[in-house]
């Protein structure tokens, strides 16, 4: 089974590279894989995920342009991202087709983010509306909700999650005048919430902030950045909620452990 997960994921990858470059340039999404500098049909021999790459030493077969890196790091990130996710969630089938979904969405929007400073609606709302579909036997598993019915708490849970972090990202749009942050961090704040819950938003939202400083220092010190180089946050923060899926790190259960710990060598 992790085998055809694996590979599925590698499939998954490369319809991810189609959304990736066709979206931001408002391109169908259907339709054969063209190169993207002779613009010639890749023929399906040159269009197998990572093998197709190496074989062809990552040139275009026409025209022996160079192709993207990105396309073999997305399918292999996405195939290494779905077995994690299968290992983790396996047992339970609705909650893992929940956590590729989220995991494929996130992939999409950190590399777009990452490329054009952009976070497209299409890809919010599509979030909000598949999150609500599957939310109802899904958050039950994860969040725990016992003797309560899922309106009255996962949405409940939602609104307060959604409200807390597109709040501060809100406020933070506001003050700088859309310097800090665009407002489709908001939106992508929004979904976060919607998608995590209150509690866990605040520990992806401290998560985000420790990896966009882990990497900002690291660039500092390789000269590959000064101190007004601008960081695509949206990426920061899908990564930063990947990382807590498939992790469970929690900032407020570390605090909170230290607190007993204290609490009890003073006792």
């Amino acid at each position: 089974m992790a085998v055809f997960i694996f590979l599925f994921g590698l499939t998954i990858g490369s319809f991810l590279n189609v959304l990736i470059f066709r979206l931001p340039e408002n391109k169908s999404i259907l339709g054969f894989s063209k190169c993207r500098k002779c613009k010639k049909r890749i023929a399906w021999p040159d269009n197998i995920p990572i093998l197709s790459f190496l074989l062809l030493r990552g040139r275009c077969r026409n025209c022996n342009s160079k192709i993207s890196f990105q396309y073999p790091l997305v399918e292999l990130l996405t195939s290494l991202l779905f077995l994690i996710s299968f290992f983790v969630y396996g047992e339970n089938p609705l909650p893992l087709i929940y956590i590729l979904f989220l995991v494929s969405l996130l992939i999409v929007i950190a590399f777009i983010d990452f490329k054009h400073f952009l976070i497209l609606d299409s890809l919010i709302l599509s979030g909000f509306i598949v999150s609500a579909l599957l939310i109802f036997n899904f958050q039950l598993s994860i969040f725990n909700f016992p003797n309560c019915e899922i309106i009255n708490c996962f949405f409940k849970d939602a609104f307060w999650g959604a409200s807390f972090f597109a709040g501060i990202y809100l406020f933070l749009f506001l003050i700088s005048r859309g310097k800090w942050l665009g407002f489709g961090d908001v939106k992508l704040a929004a979904l976060l919430g919607f998608t995590m819950g209150l509690k866990n938003s605040v520990d992806i939202f401290y998560l985000t902030f420790l990896i966009g400083f882990i990497f900002a220092i690291i660039l500092l010190v390789f000269k590959k950045a000064g101190l007004k180089t601008e960081m695509p946050l949206g990426t920061l923060m899908a990564g930063a909620s990947i990382l807590f899926l498939l992790s469970g790190f929690s900032f407020l259960d570390l605090i909170n452990s230290e607190l007993i710990l204290r609490l009890w060598l003073k006792n």
